[in-house]
């Protein structure tokens, strides 16, 4: 669960500069003279195949986004029961004066000598088995032990007090595991908040890049051996259009990109960690102005055999 509550690693730049490259290539940054002879039969299987291709990278995005708001809403559901049952905890069972000597640790030593039953603890950790350690992701994507796992959700010395043989649920101890499953259930609250406006992003991304690989398909469809010169060019403008939009989008992704890791390091690596590439967007943006700049070298094939 370090995803949720302790952030991400450093989001590398490498792989965005690459996307970058990628994509001035296949744009603005140089197009080199259509050659007259190209075989335009052989450019159509091309484009058929980078259009398929292109938005399926958004379908996988959005597939990932779903997975992972559904993860996140059964762990702040969890650390939301787990809390509730560390209350009704102390309410349920009378406490007990505690032997004197020993440490001082604030959450095994009970103030004023009062501490829950003997129970308490074996009750806390029967809790929290069966609501944090219950999603049914828990063992998929974590398969920690009930210490470890309570080490990087609350603290080492919480994880210590609670699976120490022969201790005692104190009312320290109680109040921070509560105060710490309230604040993990908001930080899942917040990272379902952050999911959304991922996938309304995946969504305005798809706006754009839809109709741009449709004017792509649109050559392939095109029988551009009997297009007239002016169709040719008609065609050819409207890719040009949704290029520039294209790019558009791709500039402000990568400006986004940028903002989020100063936020939430190595988001997008944790987001898309199932996926090929960490940038969904930029990886469908690549190649749909790739698939354009294929279709617009076929319209101008054909346009100079006019």
């Amino acid at each position: 669960m370090q995803g949720a509550s302790h952030g991400v690693g450093r989001l590398s730049t490498e792989p965005v500069e690459l996307g970058v490259e990628s994509v001035c290539r296949a744009t603005a940054c140089g197009h080199p003279d259509v050659a007259v002879g190209l075989a335009v039969l052989g450019m159509t299987a091309v484009l058929v195949f980078v259009a398929g291709a292109v938005l399926t990278r958004l379908d996988g995005a959005r597939e990932a986004l779903a997975r992972e708001a559904t993860r996140t809403r059964a762990e702040r559901d969890a650390f939301e029961r787990f809390r509730r049952r560390v209350a009704n905890l102390e309410s349920s069972e009378r406490g007990r004066p505690m032997p004197t000597g020993g440490g001082t640790n604030v959450l095994t030593v009970p103030a004023s000598g009062a501490a829950v039953g003997g129970d308490g603890l074996a009750n806390a950790r029967r809790a929290y088995r069966e609501t944090i350690m219950a999603t049914a992701h828990y063992e998929e994507e974590y398969d920690e032990t009930l210490a470890t796992n309570v080490a990087e959700e609350f603290s080492a010395p919480v994880a210590s007090a609670l699976v120490e043989e022969g201790g005692t649920l104190t009312p320290s101890l109680r109040t921070t595991l509560a105060s710490g499953a309230r604040r993990a259930s908001e930080e899942r609250t917040d990272l379902l908040s952050k999911l959304e406006t991922e996938r309304s992003s995946i969504e305005a991304a798809e706006s754009t890049l839809a109709p741009a690989v449709d004017a792509g398909e649109g050559v392939v469809d095109l029988e551009l051996s009997r297009a007239t010169y002016t169709d040719l060019v008609a065609e050819y403008e409207r890719l040009e259009w949704h290029e520039g939009r294209v790019e558009s989008l791709l500039s402000d992704r990568q400006t986004r990109i940028h903002d989020e890791e100063g936020d939430r390091r190595h988001w997008f690596d944790y987001l898309y960690r199932s996926l090929s590439s960490p940038y969904p967007v930029l990886s469908a943006g690549a190649g749909t102005l790739s698939l354009i700049d294929d279709a617009k070298s076929a319209l101008a094939s054909a346009a100079c055999k006019r």
